[in-house]
């Protein structure tokens, strides 16, 4: 009997430790696999994540900032340039004038042309040089050549009247800046996108009358948003002895004269 208790006693400790075992690796199973489910989860979102971050989007290395040079000249302008530049199609740009306004080789137009050609290339600009000679505001008006600008159909103007002259002859203030107004009024009504330049003709040595004219003349540009460009800023002053090394004897530029105006208006259409 003592025999039967022991053997049972043996039997009934080992049932409980197979099932405490076999509920233990269940427990143990049913984690891990629980921990696999959650690792799955953790796994889809992260690569859900990691699908919305947009793509770092490729540097286009053909794009190019607006050159700086261009930066003192007005926002249409600095436009007209780039779609030049894109299309090959150039700006006719007309340098219109009197006599000061000269066609010759390394007068200031031409040193401004081939500046421009330099730095922008030669499919931007497209420059013609017309010059009136000796005559005054009037003689301009009674012919009406000043529409040969208008002819060119310009995109840009750079527009030099006829101050000395003017001044010599004797020509009141009030038809001098009439003649200018309808100039400007003619080359504006044939094309309204067009860009217009004032600037004054060169210094005289000595003169009295005339910068007060010129200063008259500008201020009218002004105040009427014509942007003027005073290149007289480059030359010495009218009663400096200097000045005769920058002039003829009849009060044209000479090589220095056409070089420091030059300058002024390179440094402005070619910003540094």
């Amino acid at each position: 009997m003592k025999k039967l208790i022991t053997i049972g006693t043996v039997v009934l400790c080992g049932g409980i430790i197979f099932a405490g075992n076999n509920h233990w690796n269940n427990k143990i199973s049913a984690q891990s696999e629980k921990v696999t489910r959650n690792e799955g989860v953790i796994a889809t979102k992260t690569k859900e994540v990691q699908t919305t971050i947009p793509k770092e989007e490729p540097i286009e290395e053909d794009k190019k900032e607006t050159p700086t040079y261009t930066r003192n000249l007005p926002k249409e302008l600095q436009e007209k340039i780039s779609n030049a530049t894109t299309t090959g199609k150039p700006l006719q740009f007309v340098i219109y004038g009197s006599e000061a306004t000269s066609q010759e080789a390394n007068a200031w137009p031409d040193l401004l042309r081939k500046q421009l050609v330099a730095t922008y290339g030669d499919n931007v600009f497209n420059i013609t040089v017309l010059s009136e000679g000796d005559k005054t505001s009037i003689d301009v008006m009674r012919t009406n050549t000043y529409e040969k600008v208008s002819e060119l159909k310009p995109d840009l103007i750079l527009f030099e009247p006829f101050m000395i002259k003017d001044n010599s002859s004797k020509i009141a203030m009030k038809n001098r800046i009439g003649s200018i107004e309808k100039m400007i009024a003619t080359w504006t009504e044939r094309n309204k996108e067009v860009t217009i330049f004032m600037q004054p003709s060169n210094p005289i040595a000595d003169a009295t009358y005339y910068p007060n004219q010129v200063a008259e003349i500008a201020e009218h540009a002004k105040e009427n948003n014509i942007i003027y460009l005073n290149h007289w800023e480059n030359w010495p002053e009218s009663k400096d002895k200097k000045m005769k090394d920058y002039l003829t004897d009849t009060s044209e530029p000479n090589e220095s004269g056409h070089k420091v105006w030059a300058e002024y208006l390179i440094n402005y259409f070619v910003a540094k």
